[in-house]
């Protein structure tokens, strides 16, 4: 319209001043609209979570906002996820009777473990007519701690059998403390027999043997480079190597037994004591969710000494690592040989698929026929490196990524099963 009448005015000169009263009072309604648009003073939000956040898992953020003024509003909301998340739903339109409010939920994917921060919380309050906004920052910036998915880790396989009211039948010789005495049923091992139960009771009884408790398992992270490359599903080595290790600990405090860690790379950078319990969960997890690995070389002498230096009982001791660097590898190799001596030691090497696929391809070009070769040179070093680990007493356990968790708490309970420690 304004346009019309502009071409109008160029061909009537007299049409020019009705133009500019015009304007000046399209001018005055907008601001006018725009000075009657709500303050920040008549709006409140908060942000509501469940903390920590879970990495790599979805999230739900609740927005809640009021209206406190004596007019309805239009508001147009953008919250202000970390940069990092993945989210969905955090920009929306939202209309507000006076004195009313309501809650704005949306989803956030945490990609990384540790420390991020939300933002404030960004509004733009339409006037009474819909002719102007006015831009409202609410001040919600805060930090918030990004943990494993520990919900997720009680829905692995095997972590229903490491639960003491869910285990699996097992062979009346499992494990080497007394349990109970009951009646011998048809196929019982004529072995776990109690011949003076017996004799007393006048029918035949058996033992029942269960694992022993307050045994202690050692968590060793490396925070080197080994655990660095980033894998298919966007997720580190060192991101799955955390999740196992709170897999493990889990297990074992279902378990009755003892979890502690410690976290290294070039040097120590944390120890957290052994401690019984559901509850010696969260240190470790407090302790885990901040892992990083930085590009540099590992020692494995110093984490080792410092296990020793806390630990002089027989316990079961798990390295998180990997074996593709043959140099690094003969180093672990001759500490966990002397390691071996006194302890049960396990060295989780988490594999990579990615290496094994490329291993196995058949080459179209020649770029294609060195990535092969490079990849069966990799595969060759770890097999080298875990039989020169088997050969001095050590076990390891070298799965693909996704399978490391369920393998090592498997492997933890035939552990207990057979009273290896």
């Amino acid at each position: 319209m304004g346009g019309v009448l502009a071409v109008a005015a160029a061909g009537a000169p007299d049409l020019g001043p009705w133009l500019l009263a015009l304007d000046a009072v399209a001018i005055a309604v907008i601001g006018a609209d725009a000075a009657l648009a709500p303050r920040a003073a008549s709006l409140r939000a908060a942000r509501r979570m469940r903390e920590p956040l879970s990495a790599f898992s979805s999230n739900r953020i609740e927005l809640r906002i009021e209206n406190a003024g004596r007019r309805s509003v239009t508001l147009e909301l953008a919250d202000a996820p970390p940069p990092g998340f993945d989210s969905a739903g955090h920009r929306t339109r939202l209309a507000l009777p006076a004195g009313a409010s309501a809650v704005v939920a949306y989803e956030v994917v945490p990609r990384a473990r540790g420390e991020a921060s939300f933002g404030d919380l960004f509004l733009r309050a339409r006037g009474p007519m819909g002719l102007a906004s006015r831009p409202i920052r609410l001040p919600l910036a805060r930090s918030v701690h990004v943990y494993p998915d520990l919900r997720a880790l009680a829905a692995l396989p095997g972590a229903a059998a490491a639960e003491p009211g869910r285990r699996r039948l097992r062979g009346h010789h499992e494990g080497r403390e007394f349990e109970a005495l009951r009646p011998y049923l048809p196929g019982d091992d004529l072995r776990a027999v109690d011949w003076k139960a017996t004799a007393r009771r006048g029918w035949p009884v058996v033992r029942d043997w269960q694992p022993e408790r307050n045994q202690t398992v050692w968590l060793l992270l490396d925070e080197g480079r080994h655990l660095s490359a980033r894998l298919r599903d966007g997720r580190t080595k060192l991101d799955h190597a955390v999740d196992a290790a709170l897999a493990l600990a889990r297990a074992a405090a279902v378990r009755g037994d003892r979890a502690g860690a410690v976290l290294f790379g070039a040097e120590v950078e944390r120890v957290v004591p052994p401690g019984t319990g559901r509850g010696q969960l969260g240190p470790l997890a407090g302790a885990l969710h901040a892992a990083a690995s930085r590009v540099e070389e590992s020692d494995y002498a110093a984490a080792i000494d410092a296990l020793e230096e806390r630990q002089r009982r027989r316990a079961l001791v798990v390295v998180f690592t990997d074996l593709a660097d043959p140099d690094t590898s003969a180093l672990l190799v001759a500490r966990a040989a002397l390691l071996r001596r006194r302890h049960l030691v396990i060295v989780a090497a988490v594999a990579d698929s990615e290496i094994a696929d490329a291993a196995r391809a058949m080459p179209d070009t020649a770029e294609d026929a060195y990535a092969r070769v490079a990849a069966e040179r990799i595969l060759g070093e770890r097999e080298a490196a875990a039989a020169r680990l088997a050969g001095a007493g050590v076990q390891v356990e070298s799965v693909p990524a996704r399978e490391l968790a369920a393998a090592l708490v498997g492997r933890y309970l035939e552990v207990k099963a057979r009273g290896e420690l």
